[in-house]
């Protein structure tokens, strides 16, 4: 790559993570705020309820539980139903807190739990994991944001999952708390900024609404194509 082609993209990259607030027409300095022009007047009233809302209108899967006995029970009844015998479960905060893989080993013992560990950096090792996930039915994560306008599930690609946990299995179950919760996409961005610059851990930040589908072969609406035919999100209660 050229220098200057890339000093341009250098430039462009660092303008995409960091903004800036001021734009000169020629009188003087005009400042721009985003969190104006863009995102919520910070009300965090009826998240919940709006985010399950526009959560299951993109044919999520919505359910609340109230403590980490009620998360168990519900886990095993999906696993049953669903007829999974092939579990992934990451490590993800909300999964160590309450303990899932040790709670639903107890209960179902015939089927197969793998718990997801990337922290190794030989490509034999992340080879294996991926074969193994490609053979998993059903996976269990956390989430590290929720949008609640869209309904959308922000995952971020790192030590507590990668991104093939979320992508791989036929169902996708997620963990997740109210606290995670922002009005919309921009007032999230707005947040990892302020927080975190351009130091945001991970590999990568990936955007889950609803489950796979696309309608790209004569307009006919096939799910599971690029990732899970069904997406479902339990929230916990703090």
């Amino acid at each position: 790559m050229s220098g200057s082609r890339a000093e341009i993209l250098g430039k462009i990259r660092r303008a995409l993570v960091k903004p800036r607030l001021e734009h000169h027409h020629g009188h003087g300095a005009v400042t721009a705020d985003l969190r104006e022009l863009f995102a919520s007047v910070g009300s965090r009233d009826g998240l919940v309820e709006k985010f399950q809302k526009e959560f299951e209108l993109v044919s999520g899967e919505f359910s609340y539980c109230d403590s980490a006995a009620s998360v168990t029970q519900r886990l095993t009844q999906l696993i049953q139903s669903s007829a999974s015998d092939k579990v992934a479960i990451s490590r993800h905060a909300i999964c160590e807190r309450l303990a899932i893989a040790e709670a639903l080993r107890a209960q179902l013992s015939k089927v197969n739990f793998l718990v997801e560990d990337i922290e190794s950096e030989n490509s034999f090792d992340r080879m294996r994991l991926r074969n193994a996930l490609a053979q998993v039915q059903l996976s269990i994560t956390g989430a590290e944001y929720l949008i609640a306008e869209s309904g959308t599930i922000v995952a971020v690609a790192g030590t507590q999952a990668s991104r093939q946990i979320s992508l791989l299995p036929l169902i996708h179950i997620v963990l997740a708390t109210a606290d995670q919760i922002y009005p919309n996409m921009a007032d999230l961005f707005l947040d990892i900024q302020e927080r975190y610059g351009t130091k945001l851990s991970g590999s990568a930040l990936t955007c889950i609404t609803g489950p796979s589908r696309t309608a790209d072969i004569e307009k006919v609406l096939i799910k599971g194509v690029h990732g899970p035919t069904r997406l479902l999100l339990i929230m916990v209660a703090a």
